[in-house]
């Protein structure tokens, strides 16, 4: 079990994240074969190229060649420089400007993976008495690795405080395998949402190594956020944002992007609720976050004479505006809800990120808005024929 999560989170990120190469093995990849195309044409580029070779680690020398090659049309050596240059920010303690170049350059794939609701310290909140090692002792229960601290379905109101080991949080997604929503480690909760909102599950967690957990009872919880206001908003955020990353891995094209990027998509959404009956987008209209519906349904409209025509049904899971995003494209067609609606709104900014760094997605996006393309195609063939009879 653990290495079934262990493969779909952790290798995925070795290959995307794998760590910069030293200033000796990045001054060999500057081989002439990567400068030769355009130095003729441009003796500036065969300059930044030696200055870079001379000097590896200058922020201006890297930041000036990056640009001319990415003038020049060469986009895969441009992206392994500024690669370089996000690394040597990060190992300077540059991590601002380090966030700022991964924004201006989506392509090089660099996600800030700070995490800050996962890494909020909620034992710091918790009273003296329930951090007691004694106490927490005599609370204390064994998972063997693989075995469920709680199903899907299951009833309760328990907080867990992870005491040793690692758990693995996940859902089923849509061909019914699983996908990993969090990797719980020590010193972390799990089980706050139902804590805060008593209720059946909704994931599954299990032990990926063997762990020991603290079992903190509801009542006591319920005294210490009555007491301290602090740790009952920290739990809130906590439960906030494993919920968003819940929700978008709910999405069929988005649930194999790795885990950090789903939390990083998660960290720059919000919902929002919609009536029945409510316009969402006109046709054409520049949107300003890929939106994700997570409950209820809508469609696309066609105005027709003096009728409306729906072209095609929106339901839970479905993506609007993703190829817009990256394209810089519009909605395809007048949205309404049909029904009361919910939708997680993605940033744009964060979406694209996501999509340069994981080119699978890309892929998949585009496929899949071929298929689309060709359903409103047909819709509107439809029609036109039915007016013509």
């Amino acid at each position: 079990m653990r290495k079934q999560f262990a493969d779909n989170a952790s290798q995925k990120e070795n290959c995307l994240f794998a760590p910069a190469s030293c200033s000796s093995s990045f001054t060999s990849h500057m081989s002439d074969r990567n400068v030769s195309v355009s130095s003729n044409q441009n003796p500036q580029l065969k300059v930044y190229a030696d200055l870079v070779q001379l000097y590896p680690e200058n922020e201006a020398y890297i930041r000036q060649y990056a640009e001319l090659l990415l003038d020049a049309g060469q986009l895969a050596t441009a992206t392994e420089i500024l690669r370089h240059l996000h690394n040597l920010l990060l190992k300077q303690g540059e991590r601002s400007k380090a966030d700022n170049l991964g924004r201006q350059f989506p392509q090089i794939g660099r996600i800030d993976k700070a995490d800050k609701q996962y890494r909020e310290d909620i034992r710091k909140l918790l009273p003296s008495s329930m951090r007691n090692p004694l106490w927490l002792k005599l609370h204390q229960k064994r998972l063997q690795e693989g075995r469920h601290l709680f199903r899907r379905g299951e009833v309760e109101d328990t907080l867990y405080l992870v005491c040793e080991g690692e758990l693995a949080e996940f859902i089923k997604g849509n061909n019914g395998k699983p996908v990993l929503l969090n990797l719980i480690q020590a010193g972390d909760v799990v089980g706050e949402t139902n804590l805060l909102t008593p209720g059946p599950h909704k994931t599954d967690v299990v032990a990926n190594k063997n762990s020991i957990v603290a079992k903190l009872p509801s009542r006591k919880m319920a005294a210490a956020m009555a007491n301290t206001p602090s740790l009952k908003a920290a739990l809130q955020r906590k439960a906030d944002s494993r919920r968003m990353t819940a929700l978008i891995s709910s999405c069929p094209l988005l649930e194999n992007v790795p885990l950090d990027m789903r939390q990083h998509m998660a960290e720059e959404s919000f919902i929002r609720q919609y009536s029945a009956g409510t316009s969402i987008h006109k046709s054409g209209e520049k949107m300003n976050y890929v939106d994700l519906i997570v409950r209820g349904e809508a469609c696309f409209q066609l105005h027709s004479r003096d009728s409306l025509k729906e072209l095609k049904s929106l339901t839970p899971g479905t993506l609007i505006g993703d190829t817009a995003a990256i394209q810089d494209g519009g909605c395809p067609a007048d949205m309404i809800a049909n029904s009361a609606l919910a939708i997680v709104h993605i940033s744009c900014d964060a979406f694209k990120t996501v999509v340069e760094a994981y080119p699978p997605l890309r892929n998949a996006l585009f496929s899949n808005a071929a298929k689309q393309r060709s359903q409103l195609m047909n819709k509107l063939n439809e029609f036109q024929t039915q007016q013509v009879k």
